[in-house]
């Protein structure tokens, strides 16, 4: 019989195909770079080192790859909050 018309063999070809799929995607899935592990604020200041007020996160200055936070969860990226009337970074922590 040839290997193509195995049963058994066919089958554990088959086994070990979806072993190491499963085996990539596991470690796929371990480096990805979206995992937080936390953040870290920072005060965002002007030139002359006074702290930029604000009422809204909106009132913040931030470049057009920083968003405006919406949650209390650690961010993916970056982004500014709006804290006891500071303007605040937030950078997330990769683990």
């Amino acid at each position: 019989m040839t290997t193509r018309w195995n049963p058994d063999r066919t089958a554990a070809v088959r086994r070990d195909a979806y072993g190491v799929v499963a085996a990539m995607a596991a470690g796929l899935l371990g480096c990805n770079d979206l995992e937080v592990c936390g953040s870290t604020t920072e005060v965002i200041t002007r030139d002359n080192g006074e702290v930029y007020r604000c009422v809204t996160a909106e009132d913040c200055p931030r470049t057009s790859r920083v968003n405006v936070c919406v949650t209390d969860v650690s961010p993916v990226a970056e982004c500014v909050q709006c804290e006891d009337t500071q303007c605040i970074s937030v950078i997330p922590e990769a683990c």
